[in-house]
């Protein structure tokens, strides 16, 4: 019974990240659609993340979840939603800088430096499958975003790569054993409330429209809040409790994959033989980081199984 509650659980969790991939995956083309519609980049990140927190606390407050966190978890969450206010603002200043595809390469590191510092520290067991999946994504990745006309201003490459860590740090602090015992739906909700609340101030100073003014910008963004802030944030964090980061941040690798595929179909964008070929690859990885390992049996039952 532990054994099958065990594969259910992997089998949960491998789902709740395809699914926090694919709503990530609908951010671009959602974004681009938002943009021409008018909308700012400042008003797109505040409303989304006020969207997606009325939404969670809505739910929070009906189902009557316990939001109420140990001191410790207090003190974690605090790193948490540091660690996604920190990779979502750097990532938006990159593209300042450097393409959208490059930011992409860059930013797409978190999973590999995931996995090595859960091996460097103990937390996973190194093994040269993990190793290879990695190199293999990494390889898919660059097949998918690569354009050899790339511009790659220093400063852009840096906040990209800002992006990466505060995504780690984002990881890392959800597969904490203190907030690992919270509530799913809470971890969530207080994310999208601190990102929305940032992202307020962001617009203060800078002078931006806090909220959109048309009904089909309002639309955009709760679409935007509800498929690319609210699922994916809450299926991320049931994610990661079933199966671990670094397993979860190996198939997030898929996000790249599937934003070509919306891209494409959304908003015309050029599906070309090298994005499909770095999709099979990072499929391929996937498959490699989520296959049931085979179990030795000891001597005397290999003898009576011949």
């Amino acid at each position: 019974m532990n054994k099958e509650n065990t594969s259910n659980n992997k089998i949960a969790g491998i789902l709740a990240i395809l699914g926090t991939s694919v709503g990530y995956g609908l951010v671009p083309s959602f974004s681009f659609i938002a943009f021409g519609l008018g909308v700012e980049t400042g008003t797109l990140l505040f409303s989304k993340f006020l969207i997606a927190s009325v939404i969670m606390w809505a739910y929070i407050l009906i189902r009557k979840i316990n939001f109420r966190f140990s001191r410790e978890a207090v003190k974690m969450m605090a790193v948490v939603c540091f660690g996604y206010i920190f990779m979502s603002t750097t990532l938006y200043i990159s593209f300042n800088y450097i393409s959208g595809s490059l930011a992409t390469i860059v930013s797409f590191m978190f999973p590999a430096m995931v996995v090595a510092i859960e091996m460097i520290t103990g937390r996973e067991p190194v093994k040269a499958v993990k190793i290879i999946a990695v190199l293999l994504s990494f390889g898919g990745l660059v097949l998918i975003v690569w354009a050899p006309d790339m511009e790659s201003d220093p400063i852009g490459i840096l906040f990209a790569f800002c992006a990466a860590v505060g995504y780690v740090i984002y990881l890392l602090g959800l597969s904490a054993k203190c907030v690992k015992q919270e509530s799913s739906f809470a971890v969530a909700g207080y994310v999208m409330l601190s990102a929305a609340a940032v992202n307020f101030i962001r617009c203060i100073a800078g002078g931006n429209p806090v909220m959109v003014s048309t009904g089909p910008q309002f639309g955009m963004m709760i679409l935007l809040g509800f498929t690319c802030v609210f699922v994916p944030i809450l299926l991320y964090a049931v994610g990661v409790r079933l199966i671990g980061a670094g397993n979860a941040a190996l198939i997030n690798t898929t996000e790249p994959v599937l934003a070509c595929i919306f891209g494409h179909f959304l908003v015309g964008d050029e599906l070309t033989l090298s994005m499909m070929a770095g999709s099979a690859m990072v499929v391929a990885a996937v498959l490699m980081t989520n296959l049931p390992e085979r179990k030795r049996l000891p001597e005397k039952n290999r003898r009576e199984s011949q």
